[in-house]
């Protein structure tokens, strides 16, 4: 039989991966032809532009990519629910509209488009911000002002030291320049909720998290169509203080079991959770309880 697995799609999830790893080297590259303590504004205009043009292209790549996996995902859970909701002997309800299911494919799809091109607009903003940074460099840094953005704290703390210290504005350059160096050298571009991520790892976040998420909903609406109430959470030696508590148990989708407790929220419980859920019934554990 067919099953979920751990990692929901994994060669989609590698697809992204590999999408968002290149669009990282690639801005990686063009950052580095950018000296703050020798800034140059043409090569600045064409720095935002070449990134810019970037940007676009992983809004186009990330488009298609959700599109073509959320539905993929949608349907593989679907048809995992359904061939074991048949082999329980499970029987449609005359009451499920088949809409349901386009409706929760779109849905996932707008909010799965809507992490990524959130967090591509990010990387145009802290493009911009540097670039900013480097034309106050180059003006002097005494002329430095404060921007909404978690950089903020790290250089203003890195130049008033300097400047206290009696140091050179050229010292604070440094400083300034070796802070954005290892940041950009580890393609940390995206800015989500106040913390700076790697292009390739908030990529691989984002879809084995929205995957499973998308996966999930097609088991619940399939466990309605069927009218079938119980499902059961996978089971692969999880440690984790999160979703551990849930491993492996039985639960009653409506909560009006007799025996079963009601599963008051549902896999994934945190970014990455390698846990799901799949129908069950009370004859299938009877009949695997004797055996």
């Amino acid at each position: 039989m067919a099953r979920l697995g751990r990692i929901p799609l994994r060669d989609r999830v590698n697809e992204l991966d590999r999408i968002y790893g290149m669009a990282g080297r690639q801005i990686a590259r063009e950052m580095a032809l950018m000296d703050i303590g020798n800034y140059q504004e043409l090569r600045a205009i064409k720095t935002q532009e070449n990134i810019d043009g970037l940007i676009k292209m992983l809004n186009t790549a990330a488009i298609e990519w959700t599109k073509k996996t959320v539905l993929e995902a949608y349907e593989k859970g679907e048809a995992v629910s359904r061939t074991r909701l048949e082999i329980l002997g499970a029987v449609k309800g005359d009451e499920f509209s088949e809409k349901t299911h386009a409706q929760a494919i779109e849905r996932e799809i707008d909010i799965t488009m809507d992490f990524l091109i959130k967090a591509n607009q990010s990387i145009k903003v802290n493009v911009a911000t540097f670039l900013y940074l480097a034309r106050q460099a180059a003006k002097g840094l005494s002329q430095f002002q404060a921007f909404d953005m978690r950089d903020e704290e790290v250089i203003g703390g890195l130049l008033d030291d300097a400047l206290r210290a009696g140091e050179t504005r050229s010292t604070a350059a440094k400083a300034v320049r070796e802070h954005f160096k290892k940041r950009f050298g580890e393609a940390q571009f995206i800015s989500i909720n106040g913390r700076n991520y790697n292009l390739r790892k908030y990529a691989d976040l984002v879809a084995k998290t929205r995957l499973r998420v998308v996966q999930t909903e097609a088991v619940l609406n399939s466990s309605k169509e069927y009218n079938n109430d119980l499902v059961e959470v996978s089971a692969h030696g999880c440690v984790c203080l999160i979703c551990g508590v849930y491993e492996g148990n039985v639960y009653s989708l409506s909560g009006q079991h007799s025996v079963y407790p009601y599963l008051d929220s549902y896999p994934p419980w945190h970014p990455r959770c390698q846990h799901h859920i799949r129908p069950v019934s009370e004859a299938a554990l009877e009949w695997r309880a004797a055996h």
